[in-house]
Parts: C-alpha cells; sequence; structure tokens
C-alpha cells in the first residue's frame, strides 16, 4: 500500500473477496500487499516501469502516452471474461499502465466505473493546482491558457508532454465513455462534476479505514504534531518551515518526497521517518497531539484524517481540502487558511498550551467517528450495489 488509492484498492479487493466474489487484481509493478493473498483473489502483475524510475527516459515517454505492451497484455486477460457479468472498476492508470489500459476497457465494451482519487480524468498534472506558482489553478482544464501556463512541478517541457498525453484520452472518448463515477466527498465531486460529461452517474462511496475499534490514544500527553503523506510542495509542508512558536522538535513527518532534504536542511531537529507502513503510522498516530493536514491544492479526501479520529487524535485541517467535511471546526479539531502560515500558527498554538481542549478535542473526534465509522465492510456493500446499478444499465 503506497498511496491512498492503492491503499483502497487493495482493501476493496480483501473486502470483496471475503464476501464470496471472485476478483482479479490487476496492477502494473512491485511487490504484492500481504492481504492479496486470497483465495478468491487472482493477481496479475504486469511488470511494467513506474514512470519515475524507468532508466529510460525516452521510453518512460513513449510508454507513458500510450503502452502498448499494457493494451495487449489486458486485451489477453479480459478475453476471458463474461462483459456482460464483470465490472471492470479502474482506481489509477497515470503511473505505469497508461490510458491504453482504459481504452481495452472500452473497447471490449465492459461495465467500466472509475474511482475519482484525483483529478487526472481532466487536468493534465492531475491536481488542479500550479506548482510553479504554488496556488490552485484557475484555468479551464486543457484550454489553451491552460497549455501555456507553466504549472507543471518539473518544467515546461514536461507540463507539454502531460498536456498532450490528455489529449490522447480524446482519440479514446474518455472520459466521455466512463459514465460511472465514485466520489468520495461532497467538495471533490462539485468541483469536477461540471468537467464531466452531463450524463455521468456518481455514487458517494467513502474510502473505508481499516482501523479496528481500541479504546481512544490520550493526544494530550503528546506533544507532537504529525504530519503523514507526501513531501511536496502541493501538500504545503513548506508552511512548517515558517512556524515560529512551535519547536522542531514537536514536529513528526512520516512520507517521502521530493522536498524531504529541503524539510531536513530546515528543520534538522524534527523527526523524520521516512516511508512507512500502515501499522506504523497508526501507531505513531497513537502518541501523536494533533494531526497537520497543510495541503494547498483540492484534496479529494484526506484518509488521514479520518484514520487520526480512529484513535482519538484531533486534526489540524487546510479549508482548501475536502478533508475540512471531516472535522467539526473547533471540536473535533481545527481548520486554517490555506497556504496561510500564521493561521495555521494560531491553530498549533491553541492546541500546543492548552491540554485540556486536546483531550476534549480527541475524546469527540473519537466519539464522532466511531458514531459513523468508514468500516470496509459498509465500503464493499455500497461497492456492490454499485456495481449492480452500473451492470443493470450497461446490459440494459
Amino acid at each position: 500500500m503506497q498511496g491512498g488509492a492503492a491503499q483502497v484498492a487493495i482493501q476493496s479487493a480483501y473486502g470483496l473477496a471475503e464476501l464470496g466474489f471472485e476478483v482479479t487484481f490487476i496492477y502494473a509493478s512491485g511487490g504484492m500487499d500481504g492481504i492479496l493473498k486470497h483465495n478468491r483473489i487472482t493477481c496479475i502483475n504486469l511488470h511494467q516501469y513506474d514512470l519515475l524510475n524507468n532508466p529510460s527516459s525516452i521510453n518512460a515517454a513513449t510508454i507513458g502516452l500510450w503502452n502498448g505492451d499494457v493494451e495487449r497484455r489486458l486485451s489477453e486477460i479480459l478475453s476471458e471474461f463474461d462483459a456482460r457479468v464483470t465490472v471492470v472498476h479502474i482506481h489509477s492508470w497515470v503511473k505505469s499502465l497508461s490510458i491504453s489500459a482504459v481504452s481495452v476497457v472500452i473497447k471490449n465494451n465492459f461495465a467500466m466505473v472509475v474511482t475519482l482519487h484525483d483529478y487526472f480524468s481532466i487536468c493534465p498534472n492531475g491536481g488542479y493546482y500550479n506548482y510553479k506558482k504554488q496556488k490552485i489553478c484557475d484555468l479551464e482544464p486543457m484550454s489553451t491558457a491552460c497549455f501555456f501556463s507553466n504549472c507543471d512541478s518539473r518544467n515546461y517541457q514536461q507540463k507539454v508532454w502531460r498536456f498532450f498525453r490528455q489529449k490522447i484520452y480524446d482519440f479514446v472518448n474518455f472520459p466521455g465513455s466512463a459514465l460511472n463515477f465514485i466520489t468520495v466527498s461532497d467538495f471533490s465531486q462539485n468541483f469536477i462534476k461540471s468537467y464531466l460529461p452531463k450524463e455521468s452517474r456518481f455514487w458517494r462511496i467513502s474510502n473505508p479505514i481499516g482501523i479496528p475499534r481500541l479504546p481512544a490514544s490520550a493526544p494530550s500527553h503528546s506533544k507532537i504534531f504529525t504530519y503523514v503523506g507526501r513531501i511536496s510542495a502541493e501538500k504545503g509542508v513548506l508552511l512548517l518551515t515558517k512556524l515560529k512558536s512551535i519547536p522542531q522538535e514537536q514536529l513528526r513527518f512520516i512520507g517521502v518526497g521530493e522536498l524531504e532534504s529541503v524539510l531536513k536542511e530546515k528543520l534538522p531537529k524534527a523527526e523524520f521517518l521516512g516511508w512507512s507502513d500502515h501499522q506504523t503510522i497508526i501507531d505513531k498516530l497513537q502518541d501523536t497531539r494533533a494531526l497537520l493536514f497543510t495541503s494547498c491544492w483540492y484534496e479529494t479526501q484526506g484518509l488521514v484524517v479520518l484514520e487520526a479520529a480512529a484513535r482519538g487524535v484531533p486534526s489540524i485541517v487546510s479549508d482548501a481540502t475536502a478533508a475540512q467535511e471531516f472535522i467539526i471546526n473547533g471540536r473535533t479539531g481545527l481548520l486554517f487558511e490555506s497556504d496561510n502560515v500564521n493561521d495555521l500558527e494560531k491553530q498549533m498554538i491553541k492546541l500546543d498550551v492548552d491540554d485540556i481542549l486536546v483531550a476534549k478535542m480527541g475524546v469527540m473526534s473519537y466519539d464522532n467517528y466511531w458514531n459513523n465509522p468508514s468500516t470496509l465492510e459498509k465500503h464493499v456493500d455500497n461497492l456492490i450495489s454499485c456495481y449492480q446499478d452500473v451492470i443493470k444499465g450497461h446490459n440494459l
């Protein structure tokens, strides 16, 4: 499990298999998570390079646009299935599979549903975020202004490549042929639906939180503010280098990313744990005063905010993200104005100096979550209902 989309896909496959469904899990590269070793899950590794780890930049640029090997192999795999009773659930295709994988599903007329974990269905860089200006984009995706916007995290040449990658979607009629979408928050659905076909159908299925109910932690006993996620500009991590009143020793970072070395240089006394497995993250949340969710982009959900709440830990959340839906401001956590370090620090100080407030927020976070938990069982029940509707509509 590396990243939210992979975590959800893996847990969904496991939950479906536990209920007796036969699941084929197709992935591009990497090792296989242990819970996928199930007698009703068939795992197929296509043995592709992650684009960033491809030793040939030319090959990466080529197969990132259209991966012919994936197209051929996926065609062979799907030929073994009956399109009348099969749903293809797409979680991600950008890093290794390319749009060629989606085209095979469309061409072979399979019922298809896409979970919108990000904005790659409409936006070349997937985040609707200008990485150069470090602010949310305000341009029409794939417009002329979009083409000329130097918004990529690396360089303009990369942006041009991503723009033409997105144009290829038109040739396979995506997202026009998808029409069935799973969203994970009101926030993300309200934003993206205006860019998708008018006849699109949406299902709201919250991502599962795979945490058993244990006694709530005691966040007031810790002084550590924990950040969990990719260490990159759009995640707002650079704000934490500008804090004046919170000592570095009280900051913990769990994750990796291109700004990791920058943060280590600016915050040499902070704790950096690098990439950590899910259980380690949960264990560290147990020893956390508050979770920091500092994203500057239109984050579609923010699983870790719910994970923190499930352990009785309040969160300080950027108001530009869907994660704001998952806290009650002033009761289960605090909101701060996105990209405003002064407001972020103000909210952190509130919790830093007041053990009673932290304890109350922790209890309320825990109770609020467990009154309506995002369990795997509930997630899978909703998936099954979605699949039944998709199959019914597909066969009309």
